[in-house]
């Protein structure tokens, strides 16, 4: 079973307005644990709860009938060789069960109004055989700037992960 969303391009799912999009909570932990583990191991568990009380970070989380179905962040990155310092969007992940309705976007486009008025650049590293999560950020002002093996220290399933960013303007 693969970690992504199939790849349909033409697909897209009904908006759900039940669920609620708001700032992560030290109470949601274990909800981000849960929908990251849909993506594989989760190695970096242990700093989630530093992560969601961080001032210089946003975590997000999406929420249906009190449960976390979704989460994303914007965090700094600086001091790496092969990607500008700057914003990044990380971890965008929304539960299996309730994809395409329109949570990944609606995350998405959260943490863009988030970063922009903080930095001229967002970016973003995403394993290129995520294609559904390639499109949602090429339509929503993403470039490609390159691909690798490895960007920041992140290794990619497949082998391949591709650098994107967006300008604030």
């Amino acid at each position: 079973m693969s970690r992504f969303a199939a790849y349909e391009p033409p697909r897209h799912g009904v908006p759900d307005p039940a669920v609620v999009l708001r700032a992560a909570a030290p109470s949601d932990v274990d909800g981000i644990l849960a929908v990251a583990a849909s993506r594989g191991a989760v190695t970096f568990g242990p700093r989630v709860p530093s992560w969601v009380v961080d001032p210089g970070r946003v975590v997000l989380v999406a929420v249906l009938d009190g449960v976390v179905v979704g989460w994303g962040m914007v965090a700094p990155w600086a001091g790496f060789d092969d990607v500008p310092d700057g914003l990044y969007v990380s971890a965008l992940t929304v539960a299996p069960a309730v994809r395409r309705r329109g949570i990944g976007e609606r995350l998405l486009l959260d943490l863009i109004g988030w970063a922009a008025p903080r930095s001229a650049m967002l970016g973003s590293v995403i394993n290129a055989s995520n294609g559904p999560s390639l499109d949602l950020h090429l339509r929503h002002g993403f470039r490609e700037v390159a691909r690798s093996d490895a960007f920041a220290g992140i290794t990619f399933t497949g082998g391949v992960g591709v650098l994107l960013v967006r300008s604030a303007a």
